[in-house]
């Protein structure tokens, strides 16, 4: 045996030593695996989890929330000519899509009459597919149609509004000689004006009898969505001073649901004639029994008015009645007869077209459409020749006293006046000063 220097011999027993702990310590299967197991450092106690399974009466399956992140949005303007088919496919979308929306039936209706300038818009998912449709069919109205797992359902979203009364007042000026150019000078829309001149038709012809220093109050809605002005409702009340008078209305809703226009004391504003049976520019010739004919040149009366007026303008029945005549003759052109009642007859001369349905023996309401401006006839220009009859004979349609509706009965009396003379306080308070929104309670 050779000999080794003594510090060998120790380093020799000491590697031999740790080889036998070594192999102590190993597991005694060969393949056994080390398993490792995190340790929380948490101080708070571990959640324990029931690995056993519910009942199965206790699980509950909820719908899938929409992935928004991953849908998309398109808005879409519908353009003059579009048809709905048009704009699906500008968004992408399928006939056969569109056919399911579709066959929602009446609660998708007003799809059907969608305008220009309006907008739908689409929501898409990842694949492309309808998700929901959104049509505004009004600033406080929107269509939802939405993507359900048995199929798309509709429903109609109303915004929340708010509704504030507001007042305006202008006067006839050299510069704004019209109604219509005084009210958009003081910020009325054009419908607003237009439902102002029909609440005082019957007493005011708006182009003929206006003059210099007339002025108007009107008390009004404004609805508003969202702190945003969307539309402006109702007129409540109104004045008009027409050549010194002044004339007053007020709105009223009666124990039926129905409402119209009164005077402070009760008495219907209507008549049971409009004044004026079409929107025209001016009179081209007046009530005369000895005017010169301008076409046979000889003096022939002229029975009635002419309203000056575009071609197509709506002829408008001025009162309720029964047609008696829808016919066509060398002088007067198309033309339309109504009688009211036993004692009142109107005629309506030179149309360029009776509307449609119109008939011998139809009734009809007052401004009603009965037919269109033409120039059929005897007729040098497209105009409205109106006549007006009592008792058979011929009356200037610009003077004659028209009977009136009926005043707010006696049984509405007291109701009518609690109900209306907080908008009649206004108006007064308000009449001739500066266009504002009154505070609640003013």
């Amino acid at each position: 045996m050779e000999t080794y220097p003594k510090t060998h011999l120790k380093l020799a027993i000491l590697a031999t030593a740790a080889l036998l702990v070594g192999i102590s310590a190993l597991p005694e299967s060969d393949h056994a695996e080390i398993e490792r197991v995190p340790v929380s450092l948490s101080i708070e106690p571990e959640e324990i989890v029931a690995l056993t399974p519910a009942p199965a009466e206790a699980v509950a399956v909820a719908e899938p929330l929409p992935q928004t992140s991953d849908h998309q949005l398109r808005e879409i303007t519908i353009k003059r000519g579009d048809s709905l088919s048009a704009i699906f496919k500008r968004a992408g979308l399928s006939a056969v899509e569109l056919q399911r929306v579709m066959e929602l039936g009446n609660s998708v209706a007003v799809l059907k009459k969608i305008i220009p300038g309006k907008s739908l818009v689409f929501e898409l998912d990842s694949d492309n597919k309808l998700v929901s449709l959104t049509y505004e069919d009004n600033p406080l109205r929107h269509l939802v149609v939405n993507r359900q797992p048995d199929g798309y359902k509709a429903y109609w979203q109303e915004a929340e509004a708010e509704t504030i009364v507001s007042f305006t007042s202008a006067n006839i000026t050299e510069d704004q000689p019209s109604l219509y150019q005084a009210g958009k000078a003081a910020g009325l829309s054009d419908t607003m004006i237009m439902n102002l001149a029909q609440i005082f038709q019957w007493d005011i012809s708006f182009a003929l009898d206006l003059r210099q220093g007339d002025a108007f109050t009107v008390l009004y809605e404004d609805i508003y969505v969202d702190g945003e002005k969307v539309k402006e409702g109702k007129i409540l009340g109104a004045q008009f001073t027409n050549m010194g008078k002044s004339y007053q209305a007020v709105r009223y809703v009666d124990s039926t649901g129905r409402d119209s226009y009164y005077t402070p004391e009760g008495a219907s504003l209507r008549k049971a004639f409009l004044r004026d049976p079409v929107h025209f520019s001016h009179v081209s010739s007046r009530f005369n029994m000895k005017r010169m004919h301008p076409i046979h040149n000889r003096v022939m009366p002229h029975r009635g008015i002419d309203y000056a007026a575009n071609k197509g303008t709506p002829v408008f029945a001025s009162g309720d009645g029964k047609v008696t005549i829808v016919r066509q003759n060398e002088a007067s052109g198309r033309y339309v007869v109504i009688q009211h009642g036993e004692q009142y007859t109107t005629k309506y001369l030179h149309l360029s077209a009776f509307a449609r349905g119109l008939r011998t023996g139809k009734s009809v309401k007052q401004g009603q459409v009965i037919g269109y401006v033409g120039d059929t006839g005897w007729a040098t220009a497209p105009h409205l020749h109106y006549e007006f009859l009592v008792n058979g004979v011929h009356r200037n349609p610009r003077t004659v006293a028209l009977p009136k509706a009926q005043p707010i009965s006696a049984s509405e009396m007291a109701r009518f006046r609690a109900t209306t003379q907080t908008t009649l306080a206004r108006l007064k308070d308000v009449s001739g000063q500066t266009r504002y929104a009154l505070a609640e309670g003013e």
